[in-house]
This record gives structure tokens, C-alpha cells and sequence, in this order.
């Protein structure tokens, strides 16, 4: 198999067009369509669907592009690694993360690692929908929740912990909550429901007494700060993650339910496909990211005390 057929074809996918990679390349337009029709017939299978004003990637092209840019990914790595340019990152790498995890936490650690390595490029994306990391051709993953995936590599590196929380004005409508026998008609929650970040059931513990709620909802959404949201506008209980309470418990705009009753934590996870050679600039974001999240709840909890 050509291999410049190969970096060719990729680059096409990239640019989204035969005429920017052309470009890019250095190379005649009619040379790249030469060399990726070549790749197909190679490979007895269509690649690209091709019509007037864009392409679109076959079913085999789609996996054959994911396998393509790993190889191209190893064949790099393991060029600096071999060579005088060993210390020079660069590349593109994939990430995906849940919306307020990424958007409240990560994003400012992203940028400025960015800033140090302005030969890397990210792609990322904040979302509450179920991602296929294989598939999708993901380099890293934030999963909040277990990892259930044995074939995937899962680097926790935080436990959440969770409250139960209500505003002052939700409680003075619908009664104060003292224990958890409380916790009944009229009292609904602001229900969380998504496939991405897995949120446990309502399962309160002190000592060896434990109990389980399932209260009725007015209203369910799919994202954590939707809950929030909806909570301070006092539309019911939410549970929420301790990153998203502080500020509130701070101004008296939430108030944290039962304190003495402990719940569930969540682990938070960067989950990534196993290769033989992971390329340094994904080691090194996983290790930034982490250093910093690790400097930011070291601070918050010196705060607290």
C-alpha cells in the first residue's frame, strides 16, 4: 500500500475538499484525485463520495480514516522520537468532554497549554451525548461515572463529591427538610437524565443507616448546570456536584440539604484508546490537566478550612 496515498487521502478528509488539500500539499489537484482513486481501487472498496460542491466519507472510509490518522499519528511519533526534533510537539488531538465539566474547569487549562505548544491543535468538543471513542476517532475522553470499557485506559483523577441541595425560596414553599423521612409528597426534584455522565440514584448514608429516594419530577434535563439553574429558581431538589455549590452555599442562594447524611461520589475519569505508542503531546495534556485540576482543589479546600 502507498503511503503517500494514504497521507494523501487523510489530508483531503482534513481540508474537507480535493482542491485545498491540493494546496496544502504542494501538488496538482488532478494528482490528489489520482492518488486517492488509486488508494480505492487498491482497496477495492469507495472511499469518498464525491459530488459538485463537497465529499462525503463511505462507511469504509469513515473506518479507514480513523485507523489511517493512528498510523500516521505512530509513524510521527515515532520519527521524533528518532531524530533530532524529539523535543518538538505537534499534532492534533480530539477531545471530548462532558459540557460543564469542560466549560467551568478544563477549558482555561486547555487554552494555556495551547499557549505553550503552539504546534498542537485541539478539537474540542463539550457534550452530554454518549461518545463512541473508537469510533469516533476520540484521543481523550472526561468520563464522569465508572468506566465500564476494560479495553479502554481510564486515568482517574478526581472523586466528586455530591449535595443535595434546594433553594431558601423552594423550602419555605414546600417545607423544610430536617431527615431524609422528609423527603416525601410535595416535595419533587429537578431530575437529571443523560447518557453521557452517569448519575447515581439518590442513596443517602450515615453510619450503617441508609436511604434511598426516588422522588417524583416537574422537570428533567440533561445537563448539570440546567439543574442548577432550575434549582435556584426554585423548581425542586437537585443534586449537584461540589465544584457547582460552593458560590451558591457562599451568597444563600442554595441551601445544602441534610449535611450529616453522606452520599455517593462520582469518579471523574480521562479515558483513552490503548496503543502501543501514545504520542507525547497526549501525554502531556493528560499531565497538565490533571497538575492543574490537582492545584485547583488543593486551593478550594484550603478555602473551605
Amino acid at each position: 500500500m502507498d503511503l503517500n496515498a494514504i497521507a494523501i487521502f487523510s489530508q483531503v478528509i482534513e481540508c474537507g475538499s480535493f482542491t485545498q488539500a491540493a494546496e496544502s500539499l504542494d501538488m496538482t489537484k488532478s494528482t490528489v484525485s489520482r492518488k486517492v482513486a488509486e488508494l480505492e481501487e487498491h482497496l477495492g472498496v469507495r472511499l469518498i463520495t464525491r459530488s459538485t460542491r463537497n465529499l462525503t466519507l463511505t462507511p469504509e472510509g469513515e473506518n479507514f480514516y480513523h485507523s489511517c490518522t493512528q498510523m500516521l499519528e505512530i509513524m510521527e511519533q515515532a520519527e521524533l522520537e528518532v531524530t533530532a526534533n524529539q523535543d518538538l510537539v505537534r499534532g492534533r488531538l480530539n477531545v471530548v468532554m462532558p459540557v460543564e465539566l469542560g466549560q467551568l474547569v478544563m477549558a482555561e487549562y486547555i487554552h494555556d497549554f495551547l499557549k505553550m505548544y503552539p504546534n498542537v491543535s485541539v478539537h474540542l468538543e463539550l457534550t452530554s451525548r454518549e461518545v463512541d471513542i473508537i469510533g469516533e476517532g476520540v484521543d481523550l475522553y472526561a468520563q464522569v461515572g465508572e468506566v465500564s470499557d476494560s479495553s479502554m485506559i481510564a486515568r482517574q483523577f478526581h472523586t466528586s463529591r455530591r449535595y443535595m441541595v434546594a433553594s431558601p425560596e423552594y423550602l419555605e414553599e414546600f417545607g423544610k427538610i430536617h431527615s431524609p423521612e422528609d423527603l416525601k409528597s410535595p416535595h419533587h426534584q429537578v431530575k437529571i437524565h443523560n447518557k453521557s455522565v452517569k448519575v447515581p440514584p439518590w442513596h443517602l448514608v450515615q453510619g450503617e443507616e441508609e436511604f434511598t429516594i426516588d422522588l417524583p419530577y416537574q422537570l428533567r434535563v440533561n445537563t448539570i448546570t440546567s439543574s442548577l439553574m432550575a434549582c435556584l429558581d426554585g423548581l425542586g431538589i437537585a443534586i449537584l456536584p461540589e465544584f457547582l455549590c460552593r458560590e451558591h452555599f457562599a451568597s444563600g442562594r442554595l441551601v445544602h440539604l441534610l449535611p450529616e447524611w453522606d452520599m455517593p461520589s462520582v469518579p471523574i475519569s480521562f479515558v483513552y484508546p490503548q496503543r502501543k505508542l501514545i504520542p507525547k503531546r497526549l501525554r502531556l495534556l493528560i499531565d497538565y490537566l490533571i497538575d492543574n485540576f490537582e492545584q485547583r482543589s488543593s486551593r478550594a479546600i484550603k478555602k473551605d478550612l
